[in-house]
C-alpha cells in the first residue's frame, strides 16, 4: 500500500489543511476500513483476476458495469501517467530544465521525458519481458524501509513540535471542511487505494470469515500508522526559513521550491549530516518506487482493455494477441497513447493523481450496491465471508465512495462524468451490439450522436459557458444530462426494453445529481455557494443514500448470475 503518494502528499496535505492533515489521514483510513467488509464478501464470491471491474455485471447487467469498469480503466491508465510524472518531478532537483518553478508544472521537456518513460515500459511490456514480478518483490521491502526510516530519523533528529501545536491559526488553519475536501486532491485517498488487492484472493484463504477482513484491516492499520507518522515527521521537520516562507504560512509552503520534491528538500534543509546523507537514498527511492508502479500499470491498463474486449464490452480487435510476442499489442498501444495524452492537460503529479484517484473511487460505488443486490437476488449463494451488520455497512460504504467523489470538487467530478459519457459508445460498437439486437448502422449513428453532442457541449463549456456562472452551468449540465438519459432511452427503444438499460438507471441518476450538487455546493466554482458547508455534505450523503436504494431495487437476475446460482461457480 506504500507507493509514490508518500513522496508528495505530505506537502499537498499540509498546504490545504496544515496540522489537521494528521486527522485527514486517520479519517480516510477509517473510511477505507469500512469498505474492507464489502470487498471481502465480493472477493470470496468471485475470486478471479480483475474481479473489481466485473462485480456489478452480475446484478445490474453490462451497461452499468461497463460504465464503472471504464472508470476503473481510466484510473489504471492515469496511474501510469501519474507515476511517470512522479519520477520526473522528483528528479527535477537535478534536472531543473524539467520543472517550471514559476508555473508549478512540468516543462515541455519534462512532459517529453515522462512520455519517454511510459514508452520505455510499454516496449518492455509489448515484447513480454517478465521482470516485473521479480522487480516488484525486490522493491516491496525497499518501499517500506525508506518511508519508515524517513519518519524515524526526522522524529529523532529534527522535530519541532511548535510546527504542529503553535502554528498561527491553530490546528485547523483552513477550517474543518478542508480535512475532507483535501482527501482526493492531495493524494491521501490515492495512497490508500492499494488496500483491496489482497481481497481479490479471499476465496483462497483457509479461514476467510476470520482471516480476510482481519488480515486486510491489520495491513490497513499499519499503513495508516506509517502515513500519519510520515505526515507528523514532515510537519515537525519544516525549516521555515530554509523554505523561504513565514512560519505557519502553509499555502506558501506548498507553492515554494519544495513543491516538486518535498521530503528531499526538507532533509537537505535540516543541515543534519545523517539526514542530508539519507536524502540521497530517498531520491533514489523517488525514482525506483514510482518506476515499479509505472511498469506494473502499463501492463495492467493494457490488460484491462484486453479483458473488456474478451468479455464483449468493447470491439474484438482490442483482444488481438501479437503472434511473436504473445501480448495484447493493440490494447497496450491504445492504453499507452491514452496515458501519454493525459500528460498534456495534467502536467503535475497532484492534477493527474487526482483524476486517477477519483476514477478509481467512482468504481468503488459498486461495492455496497452490488453486495446488497446479491443479498436480495441470491441470498443462498455460498459466501466465504459474511460481514456483521451488513445492512448498515453496505449503504455506509456506498456513501463513503460517493462522498469521496463529491469531495474531489466540481472540476474533477465534471471530468470523470465526461469521460464516462464519452466512453459509452465503445460498448455499443463492440460485440454487445448483438446482445441488444442493434443494427450496425444504428450503433454507429448512436456513437456519432453521443460523441458529437458531447464534444460540442464540453467545448462550449470550457470556451464560454464556464464564465457564465449558474446560467452557463444550467445549459451545459442540461445537455450532458440529456445525452445520458437520451442514450438509455434510445437503447431501451432499439433493444425493445432490454433489462440492462433499467439496470443502469441508478448510475445515470448518480452522475446527474452529483454534478449538480458539486456545482452548487461549497466545492463548486460559485463565489457564494447555493448550498454552503456543511449542508452540502449532508445533501450529497442523503442523495447518495437515495441512489443506493434505487440501485439495489433496479438490480435483476442477469443470465450470468443465474448460471452462478445454478453451477455454484463464477462464470469466467
Amino acid at each position: 500500500m506504500i507507493g509514490s503518494s508518500w513522496l508528495f502528499s505530505v506537502l499537498g496535505a499540509s498546504g490545504v489543511m496544515g496540522p489537521a492533515s494528521l486527522l485527514s489521514w486517520i479519517l480516510a483510513g477509517l473510511f477505507f476500513a469500512l469498505m474492507v467488509f464489502g470487498f471481502a464478501e465480493l472477493g470470496g464470491l468471485f475470486p478471479f483476476s480483475g474481479s473489481l471491474a466485473r462485480y456489478n455485471h452480475y446484478t445490474h447487467g453490462t451497461i452499468s458495469n461497463y460504465m464503472l469498469a471504464w472508470a476503473y480503466f481510466v484510473g489504471a491508465v492515469t496511474t501510469v501517467s501519474s507515476e511517470a510524472v512522479a519520477v520526473v518531478e522528483y528528479g527535477s532537483y537535478y534536472m531543473p530544465w524539467a520543472w517550471n518553478s514559476k508555473l508549478g508544472l512540468l516543462t515541455p521537456a519534462g512532459v517529453a521525458l515522462a512520455a519517454a518513460l511510459i514508452l520505455l515500459f510499454f516496449a518492455l511490456q509489448l515484447v513480454g519481458v517478465h521482470v516485473f514480478g521479480w522487480f516488484n518483490r525486490v522493491i516491496t521491502a525497499w518501499k517500506l524501509i525508506i518511508p519508515t526510516l524517513t519518519f524515524l530519523l526526522l522524529l529523532a533528529l529534527y522535530f519541532h513540535p511548535s510546527n504542529v501545536v503553535s502554528a498561527p491559526k491553530g490546528f485547523f488553519p483552513f477550517g474543518t471542511a478542508a480535512v475532507f475536501s483535501g482527501m482526493i486532491t492531495t493524494g491521501i485517498v490515492y495512497a490508500y487505494e492499494g488496500f483491496r488487492q489482497g481481497l481479490e484472493y479471499a476465496g483462497e484463504a483457509k479461514n476467510p470469515q476470520r482471516d480476510v477482513p482481519l488480515g486486510t484491516l491489520l495491513a490497513l492499520v499499519v499503513t495508516i500508522a506509517i502515513y500519519v507518522l510520515l505526515q507528523l515527521a514532515f510537519l515537525g521537520g519544516i525549516n521555515w526559513s530554509a523554505a523561504g516562507v513565514p512560519f505557519g504560512n502553509w499555502t506558501a509552503l506548498s507553492q515554494s521550491s519544495w513543491g516538486p520534491h518535498p521530503f528531499y528538500s526538507e532533509l537537505v534543509a535540516t543541515g543534519v549530516p545523517i539526514l542530508v546523507g539519507f536524502s540521497v537514498l530517498l531520491l533514489i527511492d523517488a525514482v525506483v518506487s514510482p518506476a515499479g508502479t509505472l511498469a506494473a500499470y502499463v501492463g495492467t491498463s493494457g490488460r484491462n482493455l484486453y479483458g473488456m474486449s474478451r468479455v464483449g464490452y468493447i470491439p474484438k480487435f482490442f483482444a488481438d494477441i501479437h503472434r511473436g510476442f504473445r501480448t495484447p499489442w493493440i490494447a497496450l498501444i491504445v492504453s499507452t497513447i491514452i496515458a501519454v495524452v493525459f500528460l498534456l492537460p495534467f502536467p503535475t503529479w497532484y492534477e493527474i493523481m487526482s483524476v486517477s484517484a477519483l476514477a478509481t473511487v467512482y468504481n468503488y460505488l459498486t461495492v455496497g450496491v452490488t453486495n446488497h443486490a446479491l443479498r436480495r437476488l441470491a441470498p443462498d449463494l455460498k459466501r466465504s465471508y459474511r460481514p456483521p451488520l451488513w445492512y448498515i455497512v453496505y449503504p455506509a460504504s456506498f456513501i463513503v465512495a460517493a462522498m469521496f467523489v463529491y469531495w474531489s470538487g466540481w472540476s474533477l467530478v465534471n471530468v470523470i462524468i465526461e469521460l464516462v459519457v464519452v466512453g459509452l459508445p465503445l460498448l455499443v460498437l463492440g460485440p454487445y451490439r448483438s446482445e441488444l439486437r442493434l443494427s450496425r448502422s444504428f450503433a454507429w449513428s448512436f456513437a456519432g450522436v453521443v460523441w458529437a453532442s458531447s464534444a460540442a457541449a464540453i467545448a462550449a463549456y470550457y470556451l464560454k459557458l464556464n464564465n457564465m456562472g449558474l446560467v452557463g452551468f444550467a445549459i451545459y449540465w442540461t445537455v450532458i444530462s440529456l445525452i445520458q438519459v437520451g442514450s438509455l432511452a434510445a437503447l431501451w427503444t432499439a433493444s425493445r426494453g432490454h433489462p440492462d438499460i433499467k439496470g443502469a438507471v441508478w448510475l445515470v441518476i448518480f452522475n446527474i445529481a452529483m454534478g449538480i450538487i458539486s456545482f452548487i455546493g461549497s466545492l463548486g466554482p460559485l463565489p457564494e455557494p447555493i448550498v454552503p458547508y456543511p449542508w452540502d455534505y449532508l445533501l450529497a450523503a442523503l442523495v447518495s443514500l437515495a441512489v443506493y436504494f434505487i440501485g439495489v431495487y433496479t438490480a435483476y437476475e442477469t443470465k450470468d448470475l443465474k448460471q452462478v446460482k445454478e453451477r455454484g461457480l463464477p462464470i469466467e
